[in-house]
């Protein structure tokens, strides 16, 4: 196992609009506030989303969009920089209409419908990614 201690910045809170992309809001914030890496916590509601499953087997996501109204129950994630940009990287629970719930990696499309409460821990230092070829992944290097 590897791990840092880091201190929080500030705590950035946005609102998505309606029919704005959640994953390009969040690089809107990035960009505007010049965060270095954070932690991201969102919630509230998508009418069109990508959502993906990593397989182990073949080394990518099977991805897949959705057009149906869901509840953004949890939307949990990190900041961090790979060649000088940020990377975005989220995993949700969603709520559907039935109360069943499905989640995955978040991906876009991933359009608002109601609104999209964003919170960003900002953290004091970067963090950055690297390839791993063993899983053809883009991974925390810490």
């Amino acid at each position: 196992m590897k791990s840092i201690e880091t201190k929080s910045k500030r705590i950035i809170i946005g609102i998505v609009e309606p029919n704005e992309d959640l994953m390009d809001s969040i690089i809107e914030i990035v960009m505007k506030y010049k965060i270095k890496s954070g932690v991201i916590n969102c919630i509230g509601a998508l009418k069109k989303f990508t959502i993906g499953f990593y397989s182990i087997f073949s080394k990518d996501y099977k991805m897949k969009t959705f057009d149906e109204y869901v509840e953004l129950i949890s939307c949990i994630g990190n900041i961090s920089y790979k060649d000088k940009k940020p990377i975005i990287h989220l995993h949700v629970s969603l709520g559907r209409s039935d109360y069943s719930v499905i989640g995955g990696h978040l991906s876009q499309p991933s359009i608002v419908s109601v609104t999209g409460e964003v919170k960003i821990l900002e953290l004091d230092q970067e963090l950055k990614r690297f390839e791993d070829s063993q899983f053809n992944l883009s991974l925390l290097d810490i």
